[in-house]
């Protein structure tokens, strides 16, 4: 209950007052006391009837961390901002709800959630299953990762989320899910984790183009999707201005995130 009433809470404050404002009083009591509950059961072996309540606690914890940016200009985001212990907090967390994944088993066929099996299948399993094959992935993109036929997730860290990026471009202009988008967070090998970390120009690039897609996917997705995207593609400007490639793919997440005129980049 206390996880659902921060999330109220901040979506409140989301609708009335600004989404870039630090938690309030209210919203802190409840996180701070759904987070200490989460851990206590968490803790001790988890009931049956408990499991559904838990993954429903994770998946909002996980949302309203995601949701809460104080930065209201982009030098004041990360990757631009000067490095802080809470960056990339929300990847941290959404790493450890596939623990809780696991505990829970949320498509269980006795669980509320089994009605999403289908769907999950249809749209994570796929892609989840592929280690290899460059497909559908852009040439640029192959070319600025150094991907061939022989690349695979295992010899590259860069490759699964080259190829799941590259598969949410090609539905972003039709019907791209929720699902489908988050899912992307899970095709991210600790390889690849650790480069988005220490920003690294080409994970930077990727997470420009995942950010981008998700300006307008969900409430609790826009404020961080569009301050960092912004921030990435400034970053990368401002630091990598040689690299061609990367100046090149910019186009499509700088006109996203609102830094460049759609026109501008029909045009180019």
């Amino acid at each position: 209950m206390h996880a659902i009433q921060a999330a109220t809470a901040i979506h409140d404050r989301f609708l009335y007052a600004s989404p870039h404002a630090p938690l309030t009083t209210t919203e802190l009591y409840h996180l701070s006391q759904a987070a200490a509950l989460f851990r206590q059961q968490l803790s001790t072996p988890i009931e049956p009837s408990k499991r559904d309540g838990l993954w429903i606690t994770a998946i909002l914890l996980g949302s309203t961390t995601f949701a809460q940016i104080e930065a209201s200009k982009p030098e004041e985001a990360w990757p631009l901002a000067p490095s802080k212990p809470s960056d990339l907090e929300w990847l941290q967390i959404s790493t450890r709800k596939e623990a809780v994944w696991r505990l829970t088993n949320p498509l269980r066929p006795d669980g509320i959630f089994h009605i999403l099996a289908d769907e999950y299948r249809n749209e994570y399993l796929p892609s989840a299953a592929i280690r290899s094959g460059i497909e559908g992935i852009p040439r640029s993109f192959l070319q600025l990762y150094g991907l061939d036929a022989l690349s695979t997730a295992d010899n590259s860290p860069y490759f699964s989320a080259v190829f799941n990026i590259a598969s949410l471009i090609r539905i972003e202009a039709g019907c791209l899910t929720n699902i489908r988008y988050l899912s992307f967070i899970s095709y991210m090998e600790p390889g690849f984790k650790r480069l988005v970390e220490l920003k690294d120009a080409r994970a930077l690039l990727i997470m420009a183009y995942w950010y981008a897609m998700g300006i307008h996917l969900a409430w609790w997705l826009g404020p961080r999707a569009e301050m960092e995207c912004q921030s990435s593609c400034l970053y990368l400007e401002r630091y990598y201005p040689e690299e061609a490639i990367i100046q090149d793919l910019l186009r499509f997440p700088k006109m996203k995130c609102g830094l460049m005129a759609t026109v501008e980049y029909v045009e180019a």
